[in-house]
């Protein structure tokens, strides 16, 4: 009913002909042969539960349930299984927020931080992109589109390890199997910008300031000695004696 095909550079599909009589095939990349057994194995049941018209076998239905994203579209485009429903937490808006949310071993001034690494990626991508949709080919368009932005390179570096992080929580969540992100490097180091800022030049500084709010993050920079913008716009009240 299905066969394992080889092909050159160690690829193997899975060939099969549809109930329509329409020959389709299943792309497994480079795979072992025990694993395209088992591949084939599946789409002879599932070929077999569409040429009776009968439901999937209880072990057959967890497989398909339990299919990373990735397969589960493939098999969904060959007519194989109903096309699977994006659930919120596999697209890119839901699980960033989620992900940030539940990091309860971070400051508030590193979620800061962040934000703008969240900011990024919304921009890019939206906020509805499944996350399994996202290719290394995508991982180096956004890098390319932040670098033709101008941002500073230790700025881009920052970004992307922001987004490894995150693809690398959904992998660990089952949601993707592997992190598109993994392997784009940014080369950066840190400019030394060093400058001991006097007393009279921070007042001629406030005194230019065009209210009581930049006044409040320069004062707060010069004489606090808080990091900007993450500690200064995570400060709060309550962080206040």
């Amino acid at each position: 009913m299905a066969s394992i095909v080889n092909d050159p550079g160690g690829f193997k599909r899975i060939s099969f002909v549809n109930p329509s009589g329409d020959h389709k095939a299943i792309r497994l990349g480079k795979v072992s042969q025990r694993s395209a057994e088992g591949v084939k194995y599946r789409v002879e049941q599932l070929l077999e539960c569409l040429n009776l018209k009968r439901p999937m076998e209880p072990d057959l239905a967890q497989w398909v349930t339990d299919l990373e994203p990735r397969m589960a579209k493939k098999l969904a485009n060959v007519g194989l299984i109903p096309k699977p429903e994006v659930k919120a937490a596999g697209t890119l808006g839901p699980f960033i927020q989620s992900y940030v949310k539940g990091r309860v071993d971070v400051k508030p001034a590193t979620k800061e931080v962040w934000r703008q690494g969240e900011k990024g990626l919304l921009e890019f991508f939206g906020a509805d992109k499944p996350l399994s949709d996202v290719t290394p080919g995508d991982a180096d368009a956004h890098k390319l589109h932040l670098i033709g932005k101008k941002l500073a390179a230790y700025t881009v570096r920052k970004r992307f390890q922001f987004a490894t992080m995150v693809f690398r929580a959904a992998v660990r969540r089952r949601l993707i199997g592997t992190n598109p992100f993994e392997g784009v490097t940014v080369q950066a180091t840190m400019p030394n910008r060093s400058r001991f800022v006097t007393r009279d030049e921070c007042s001629r500084v406030l005194a230019k300031c065009p209210d009581h709010h930049w006044r409040l993050i320069v004062a707060l920079g010069r004489y606090g000695g808080l990091r900007c913008p993450s500690e200064v716009l995570s400060l709060r009240w309550n962080d206040v004696d």
